[in-house]
């Protein structure tokens, strides 16, 4: 089990901080290494969703983000807890390898069977169109087959 209180730089070795920190401060001027240098003195349940994505797209924390996803969404017993950001956070979901969510297949078992037992797709007419909706269902398909 990950620990969500502990400081991502606490995941890294010492070199690989240190490279974070050498970047961070050679590229001072760019956003991507100042916030991966801000990220690693957070832990993981002060990420916003936000970092989250971001991390799986920069291919940063990548397992952990993934780990933290899926908690998240566990924990409200909904993928649509972060309303403008569901959509994203499943897309980012679901470019994870297929290792990577096996890791998590009960919880994806339950997430998905959650929302297709009670039809939370189709409930979310009030922020998603109709072709939202098909994109979103085809995220949690490619999750079903990468698990399966």
């Amino acid at each position: 089990m990950i620990n969500r209180n502990k400081k991502l730089k606490e995941y890294l070795t010492n070199e690989e901080y240190e490279n974070v920190i050498q970047n961070a401060t050679q590229f001072s001027d760019m956003s991507l290494p100042v916030w991966h240098l801000e990220i690693t003195g957070k832990c993981l349940s002060e990420l916003s969703n936000f970092d989250l994505i971001r991390c799986i797209r920069q291919d940063v924390f990548t397992d952990l983000a993934t780990f933290e996803i899926i908690e998240r969404i566990d924990e409200q017993n909904t993928p649509f807890y972060a309303d403008i950001d569901s959509m994203e956070l499943m897309e980012k979901l679901s470019s994870v390898s297929s290792g990577m969510l096996s890791v998590y297949k009960s919880k994806l078992d339950r997430m998905i069977k959650n929302v297709e037992k009670n039809n939370l797709i189709d409930l979310a007419n009030v922020w998603m169109f109709d072709e939202q909706k098909e994109t979103y269902q085809g995220y949690i398909n490619i999750i079903k087959n990468k698990i399966h």
